[in-house]
């Protein structure tokens, strides 16, 4: 579905792409999409808890003698994986999210979360 939703709001723009029309898109019901995403918004951004998870994971096993720029270099290295085989998706959603304030506010409120989550950590 983020492939769909991804493809549409670079094609369309994401104000005027509706969620029937990405879950058409994706060959699925508009019900099936709200089973996964709250709103047409939250599409470009699963996955954000599992990231979230793992680099805080990581920087909490550090070595407890690692000063916080290396245990945050530790969790960089185990969060850059999922990445990997993703850059052009990520060019494509990070110019989406640029395009609108909407999406680019949830993205900060993301990154806050993040923020805050890798702050307790160290």
């Amino acid at each position: 579905m983020a492939k769909a939703a991804l493809e549409l709001y670079s094609e369309r723009g994401y104000e005027q792409t509706t969620v029937a029309e990405i879950a058409r898109r994706a060959g699925l019901t508009e019900r099936t999409f709200f089973r996964h995403y709250a709103d047409k918004r939250e599409v470009l951004f699963a996955g954000s808890g599992e990231l979230e998870e793992l680099f805080v994971r990581a920087v909490a096993d550090a070595p407890e003698s690692a000063a916080p720029i290396d245990a945050l270099g530790v969790g960089l290295d185990a969060v850059s994986e999922l990445f990997e085989d993703r850059r052009e998706y990520a060019r494509k959603r990070q110019a989406v999210i640029t395009a609108n304030a909407e999406l680019l506010e949830r993205e900060l409120i993301k990154l806050a979360a993040l923020s805050a989550a890798l702050a307790g950590t160290l």
